[in-house]
C-alpha cells in the first residue's frame, strides 16, 4: 500500500512538472521573432501585390474580353473588397486569415463568362477571310476620299512616338475631326506629353477654320487659331510608293500653364493597314461600321519646349490616321466612343520597329490585323493579348502562316487618359529576329470608361478620371 502510495505520489510530481514546462513552450511560441515577422510580412504583401495586379487587370478591362471571356462585375466588385480586408490582416500579422481573403479574391478573378449578349451583333472576320486584293499604299488624294463603302470619315490623325537625344519619350497626338459631319469640326485636337514631367498634359484646342489645299500629288491642312498653328502637309513618295507626312506645330508660352512649345515631325509609312481589308465596310459595334486606313511607319524630327529643342533618335515611330466610321445605313449614327465605352474591347496597336510594322485592331466583336515584313502584306490568322502589369505591360503573340509567331512586349512610357492614347517601348522578334528600335502606339477604351471626346471638349485640364 505504501508502495503504491508512492508510485501515484511520482505519477502526480510528474505530471505536475509536465504542465509547468510546457506552459513556457507555449507562451515562447506566442512571442515571434520581428525578423520572422518583417519576412512573413514581406512575403505576404508581394502575394497581396500578385492579387491586387489580378485585380486592376480585370477592373480596367487590361485583357481581350472577346477571347478569354468576361471576369462579372460583381465578381471584381467583391474581389476588391476581399483584397481591402486582406490588406487589413496583413498590417496586423494576422497571415492566415490574409491569406484566406486574397485566395477568394483569385477564386472570384478567375471566372471567366463568354456570352453572346457581350457583344449581340454580327461582323466581318477579315482573319478568317483573307483576301489583300484591294490592298495598297495610300496616296495623298486618299486622304480627301470622305467616304467609303457608305462610311463617311471620321478623322485624319498623324500622331509621333518616341526618345529624343534629351534622354525623355515623347507623345504627339493629333486629330483633324471629321466625326462623320462631312467636313473638319472644331476644335482641331493636338496633345504633347513627354516622361520628364507625364502629369503635365499639353492639350490644344484649336477652334480656328482649318484650310485644306490639295494638288496632283499632295494635300495640305492648316489651321491657326490666335498664335497657335498646326499644318500638316501630306506628299505623294516617288521612292516609296506611298505618303510622306510632315506636321508642324507652333504654340506660344501660356503664362502659369505651359512653356513656348513647337515642333516638327515627319513620317514615312511602311505600309497601308486596311480595316477589313478593303473589302467594304465592316461593323464596329451595333449599327457603327467603319472603314479607311492606318499607316505606321518610322518618324524623325525635333520638338521644342521652353527654348530647348529635343531630336527624335532611331526609336521614333509614326502613325496616320484615315479613319470612318459612321452609322450604319439606314441607322442614326451613335457616337461611336459611347459605344465603346458601352461594349469595351477597344485595342488599337500600331507598331513600328527596325524589322516590322503592324497594326492590331479590336472594337468590340470586329478583330483584325496587318503586318508590313520585307515588303509584304501579312495578315495574322489570330492573335492573343497577354496581360502583364494593369496599363502598364502587355504582351501581344500573332500567328502567321508565312513566318510563325511574331512576339511583342509592351512597356507603356506615357498614358492620356483622357483619349486613352498611350506609347510604348516595344521588344520582341519575328522570323528568327531579335526585333530592335521598337515602339508602339497603344490605345485602350475599356467598359465603363469616361467619353473621351466629351471629356476632352468639356474638361481639358483632367489629369486622370480613372
Amino acid at each position: 500500500m505504501k508502495k503504491t502510495s508512492i508510485i501515484l505520489g511520482m505519477c502526480m510530481i510528474a505530471l505536475l512538472l509536465a504542465q509547468c514546462t510546457q506552459k513556457p513552450t507555449e507562451k515562447k511560441a506566442e512571442v515571434t521573432d520581428p525578423n520572422i515577422t518583417k519576412t512573413l510580412a514581406a512575403v505576404a504583401m508581394e502575394r497581396y501585390e500578385t492579387g491586387l495586379n489580378k485585380y486592376k487587370v480585370a477592373f480596367y478591362f487590361w485583357y481581350d474580353h472577346l477571347m478569354d471571356g468576361e471576369v462579372p462585375p460583381a465578381n471584381v466588385v467583391e474581389a476588391g473588397k476581399k483584397l481591402d480586408l486582406a490588406l487589413v490582416e496583413v498590417n496586423t500579422n494576422s497571415f492566415d486569415k490574409a491569406y484566406a481573403l486574397m485566395n477568394q479574391a483569385d477564386s472570384l478573378l478567375d471566372v471567366h463568362v463568354k456570352s453572346d449578349s457581350l457583344f449581340p451583333y454580327e461582323t466581318d472576320k477579315p482573319m478568317e477571310k483573307q483576301d489583300a486584293s484591294k490592298v495598297y499604299k495610300a496616296k495623298a488624294k486618299d486622304y480627301l476620299v470622305l467616304e467609303r463603302y457608305g462610311v463617311k470619315m471620321n478623322d485624319v490623325g498623324p500622331s509621333i512616338w518616341g526618345y529624343c537625344d534629351d534622354g525623355e519619350y515623347y507623345l504627339i497626338t493629333t486629330f483633324y475631326n471629321y466625326h462623320a459631319r462631312g467636313h473638319i469640326i472644331k476644335p482641331v485636337v493636338v496633345e504633347i506629353i513627354t516622361t520628364k514631367d507625364p502629369s503635365k498634359r499639353y492639350v490644344y484646342l484649336l477652334n480656328g477654320e482649318t484650310k485644306i489645299t490639295q494638288t496632283e500629288k499632295s494635300v495640305e491642312y492648316l489651321v491657326e487659331d490666335g498664335g497657335k498653328r498646326f499644318r500638316t502637309i501630306i506628299t505623294d513618295d516617288p521612292i516609296g510608293g506611298g505618303t510622306t507626312c510632315h506636321s508642324i506645330g507652333i504654340f506660344p508660352a501660356v503664362e502659369g500653364k505651359a512653356p513656348a512649345i513647337s515642333f516638327d515631325v515627319t513620317t514615312t509609312p511602311t505600309f497601308s493597314y486596311w480595316y477589313n481589308q478593303n473589302q467594304g465596310a465592316a461593323m464596329m459595334y451595333p449599327d457603327i461600321v467603319l472603314a479607311g486606313f492606318e499607316q505606321p511607319g518610322p518618324a524623325w524630327g525635333t520638338v521644342t519646349m521652353d527654348g530647348k529643342r529635343a531630336t527624335f533618335n532611331k526609336t521614333a515611330g509614326g502613325v496616320t490616321e484615315v479613319c470612318m466610321i459612321s452609322g450604319a445605313p439606314g441607322k442614326k449614327y451613335d457616337e461611336y466612343r459611347t459605344n465603346m465605352t458601352r461594349y469595351g474591347n477597344e485595342w488599337y496597336i500600331a507598331i513600328h520597329s527596325d524589322q516590322v510594322d503592324g497594326m492590331f485592331i479590336s472594337y468590340g466583336k470586329f478583330r483584325d490585323a496587318g503586318i508590313s515584313y520585307k515588303g509584304k502584306y501579312i495578315i495574322p490568322t489570330e492573335y492573343k493579348l497577354i496581360p502583364g502589369v494593369a496599363n502598364q505591360t502587355m504582351t501581344l503573340v500573332a500567328k502567321t502562316k508565312e513566318f510563325g509567331d511574331l512576339v511583342l512586349n509592351f512597356k507603356i512610357m506615357l498614358h492620356d487618359p483622357v483619349y486613352t492614347e498611350r506609347v510604348a517601348t516595344m521588344d520582341g522578334s519575328f522570323d528568327g529576329q531579335v526585333l530592335t528600335n521598337g515602339g508602339a502606339w497603344f490605345e485602350h477604351v475599356f467598359k465603363g470608361a469616361p467619353d473621351g471626346i466629351k471629356a476632352v471638349q468639356d474638361s481639358p485640364q483632367i489629369v486622370n478620371p480613372l
